[in-house]
């Protein structure tokens, strides 16, 4: 016998491509009202309307018109922050409301319209949840906020000074450690990368709500050209997240007890099992910049609230924005690389909707548990760079003691690295890139590091002789001088 109070997920919609839309709301309410088609009702209480931050344009209460446009105006809202992670940290939050009664069905759902910002009809929104549009007319806030203050957790204030704050940069920097932590030379692990990020467009290609179908071969990949030039050496376009794409998700919660008064068929329900949150240092401070230890612990306590190995999980989808990401996933889990690690197909070949790709994650996953209800389901979703995490287990059967998420986040408990913001004399370099500009030359490179004393130190490095150096052998372990005419190689 079900308790009534179980939170359970009866409905998810998708929608990829805008014709006719105005606004990232027209996305999102239509798919809305494919989640609640996909339930197979058409009345259902809905008393909380969630949104994962909209990144495309501002709003000051976008949930609140959501509500109003799919029939729910006294719905209570709630408006995540920002971050990739924030669609599983909702989720949680809505189905532990669910399961101690303050809540008997909710909408967890988010979108974008990237054409819409590329042509320039709105302005982004990267303020905090009630920032509005100058003709804003919900000028009301949210009833609840969640997740933390704009990018305070993502970028170490000296990072942000020298301006060494943004994925195309940091990402690829880590691949580089991780590469040179494994023992592999530069060609090996750029090869391994590549078939990683072939697998993923393939499982894309099968996934009708991607934006991107085309299933790439590894060396069309790791191959820079026409269309596929360097971002950040080693990532080519191809291994970056796409973020302007016309993209919706919905998701449909509420209580068994719910579903079971509307008739709600049995084989629409998966069961969200239990959660853990994990929160990283800023890449400055990290003791390792290959590893996430907070997560490695997540794992480990998601692995005894749902009662067995997560290498043993039938269905995984890891949160996967660039390779490092899915690596360091799968390393702190304890997965294997070579098995299968997504059901969506990543964010450079299904679409990168900006903080709402974990929707996406869990509307393919619902569909593949439904197909499977025996089996268990992982999903992992990633806000940041690498900084926070939110692992979420789920299945088509229900968990004997009902959902369970951890009160509070894994702190990375490990020592932090000191960061030097005045360095002198010389480091070793740990990590680095190179980025290109649209014409796939070389214009600058930034490496991580390491001082005598063991401290950190950022270096940026210019001039076709040391980029043309930098690119032509691997630079992990050269010497970095710096001086107060800018720093070089030595």
């Amino acid at each position: 016998m079900i308790d009534r109070q179980t939170p359970v997920i009866v409905g998810v919609g998708q929608v990829n491509g805008a014709p006719g839309a105005e606004e990232p709301l027209d996305l999102i309410a239509q798919a809305v009202e494919e989640a609640i088609q996909d339930s197979g009702t058409k009345t259902i209480p809905i008393d909380l309307i969630a949104l994962t931050k909209i990144g495309t344009k501002q709003y000051a209460n976008a949930p609140r018109r959501l509500g109003e446009r799919t029939g729910f105006p006294n719905a209570r809202t709630l408006q995540a922050n920002h971050g990739g992670h924030t669609s599983q940290i909702t989720l949680n939050h809505i189905a532990s409301e669910i399961a101690f009664g303050s809540t008997q069905a909710a909408i967890l759902a988010g979108g974008e319209l990237g054409t819409g910002l590329k042509k320039g009809l709105h302005v982004s929104d990267t303020g905090t949840p009630t920032q509005p549009d100058s003709g804003a007319t919900d000028d009301v806030p949210p009833d609840l906020g969640l997740g933390d203050d704009l990018y305070q957790w993502i970028c170490h204030p000296h990072e942000d000074a020298i301006g060494i704050n943004e994925p195309i940069q940091l990402y690829p920097l880590m691949e580089t450690s991780l590469g040179a932590a494994l023992g592999r030379t530069r060609e090996e692990h750029l090869a391994e990368i590549s078939r990683l990020w072939s697998r993923f467009s393939e499982v894309a290609a099968q996934n009708e709500f991607a934006n991107d179908r085309q299933s790439y071969t590894p060396q069309q990949i790791a191959t820079a050209g026409p269309g596929n030039r360097y971002v950040g050496y080693p990532y080519t376009k191809l291994m970056n997240s796409n973020q302007f794409v016309d993209q919706a998700a919905a998701i449909l919660l509420c209580s068994a007890g719910i579903a079971m008064d509307l008739g709600i068929s049995r084989d629409r329900w998966v069961y969200p099992w239990a959660g853990v949150t994990a929160h990283c240092p800023v890449v400055s401070e990290r003791h390792s910049l290959h590893d996430s230890p907070a997560l490695a612990i997540a794992g480990r306590l998601l692995s005894q609230m749902i009662g067995r190995s997560l290498n043993e999980i039938e269905l995984v989808d890891l949160y996967a924005c660039f390779p490092f990401a899915v690596q360091t996933q799968a390393n702190a889990l304890g997965l294997d690389p070579a098995n299968d690690l997504t059901l969506t197909g990543g964010m450079r070949f299904a679409g990168g909707p900006w903080n709402n790709y974990g929707t996406h994650m869990i509307a393919n996953l619902v569909h593949r548990s439904r197909e499977q209800p025996d089996e268990m389901a992982l999903c992992s979703t990633n806000g940041g760079l690498a900084t926070r995490f939110n692992l979420t287990a789920y299945s088509g059967t229900p968990r004997p003691d009902g959902f369970r998420a951890l009160p509070s986040p894994i702190i990375d408990p490990g020592p932090r690295r000191p960061l030097e913001t005045r360095p002198q004399g010389s480091g070793k370099i740990e990590a680095y890139t190179v980025l290109h500009d649209r014409a796939n030359e070389p214009v600058s490179a930034v490496a991580a590091c390491l001082l005598p004393n063991g401290a950190r130190a950022w270096a940026k490095l210019s001039g076709p002789e040391t980029l043309g150096e930098m690119l032509a052998a691997d630079p992990i372990g050269r010497s970095v001088q710096f001086t107060n005419e800018g720093d070089r190689l030595s």
